[in-house]
């Protein structure tokens, strides 16, 4: 089974290839999950930071990396979704707020436990058990999925949005997006289709008109994935 958060990193792999980097990390904790506890937790540390300094450079790219390294774990995170929160409200307040606390304990048991960056003497005096990795591992795929998913989704809408500001030709060559402009939802028949199967939605409403009416530019981004999905089918 593949992990979300790398999912999520294979999808988007077109636009953003540098985030593969993190795929082998991520294969790594799962591999130590029940052999080496404090390794896998380490690792999960260590991603959480390493996508937050990656979202915070991408949005603030006048800032200087160096002074991320001398940020603690918490802040990095915090400060990363908030920066998403702030990019369409693609990560709500809540998440934004509670996820520094998570941050900051996972910040403590690495330095407490950790097996690479901290050396420890033996016979170690302290472990975690599998039970505990297994936590912090599902907790930390979450939040990352989570925040990764964040980032691409408000990248996407960026480029829509300057497209759109620009003034987008109907030119058969670009294959980036369809259509730019507001469209009937029922010249999309197939893909409504699809998308109602793929996301059973128990309302009035069926999920795709639901979406095309509330949320018209996530519906945008769906549909440009899902004709993505067909080109790449037909090469």
């Amino acid at each position: 089974m593949i992990e979300p958060a790398i999912k999520v990193i294979v999808e988007n792999s077109a636009d953003h290839p540098e985030f593969s980097y993190y795929i082998p990390l991520m294969e790594k904790a799962e591999r130590n999950l029940l052999s080496q506890p404090d390794i896998c937790i380490e690792i999960c540390k260590s991603l959480l930071e390493g996508v937050s300094k990656s979202i915070i450079l991408d949005q603030v790219p006048d800032i200087d990396p160096k002074k991320l390294d001398e940020k603690k774990v918490s802040p990095l995170i915090k400060w990363a979704c908030q920066l998403l929160r702030q990019d369409d409200n693609v990560i709500e307040d809540e998440f934004a707020r509670r996820v520094a606390a998570v941050a900051e304990f996972l910040g403590i048991l690495r330095n407490e436990r950790g097996d690479v960056s901290h050396g420890k003497p033996v016979p170690k005096l302290v472990k975690s058990d599998d039970k505990l990795a297994t936590m912090i591992f599902q907790v930390s795929s979450g939040l990352l999925t989570y925040m990764l998913d964040g980032f691409f989704t408000a990248k996407r809408l960026a480029r829509i949005n300057a497209k759109s500001i620009a003034g987008y030709s109907d030119n058969a060559d670009d294959d980036d997006i369809q259509d730019l402009k507001q469209f009937d939802y029922e010249h999309h028949e197939v893909f409504n289709n699809w998308l109602d199967e793929q996301f059973p939605y128990e309302g009035k409403l069926a999920y795709s008109f639901a979406l095309y009416s509330l949320y018209y530019e996530d519906y945008l981004i769906k549909l440009e994935m899902y004709q993505e999905s067909l080109d790449g089918e037909s090469v």
